[in-house]
């Protein structure tokens, strides 16, 4: 009779760059996670949100799978929403940029 091998399942890691009030509420501009090979946009989320500030989806999820409007999240500088939105799957060494509404300017 011949076993079969069980193999781990395949760890990715990615980087994420947080800007303006998004880092402040982290507390961090640069976050890495090592996660399973199926690891998506939202995934990415919650488990910010779960490991450093649980107000973290909040300010960036307008429903449970539903970005806020003006919220802008890049892979290796590709908008998301050129992608497959928040279940844009994530490979190994992958860039994530996420940026809060911006505002400003003079009138």
């Amino acid at each position: 009779m011949v076993k079969a091998k069980i193999l781990p399942e395949a760890k990715i890691r990615v980087k994420i760059k947080l800007f303006a009030s998004f880092r402040e509420l982290i507390g961090t501009s640069v976050v890495s996670l090592n996660a399973s090979k199926n690891l998506t946009i939202l995934d990415v989320i919650r488990e910010i949100s779960k490991k450093y500030n649980t107000n973290f989806e909040k300010e960036i999820l307008k429903s449970p799978n539903e970005l806020k409007p003006y919220v802008k999240i890049l892979v290796n500088g590709r908008s998301i929403e050129f992608l497959d939105g928040l279940n844009t799957k994530l490979k190994d060494g992958d860039t994530i940029a996420i940026f809060p509404p911006v505002g400003g300017g003079t009138s």
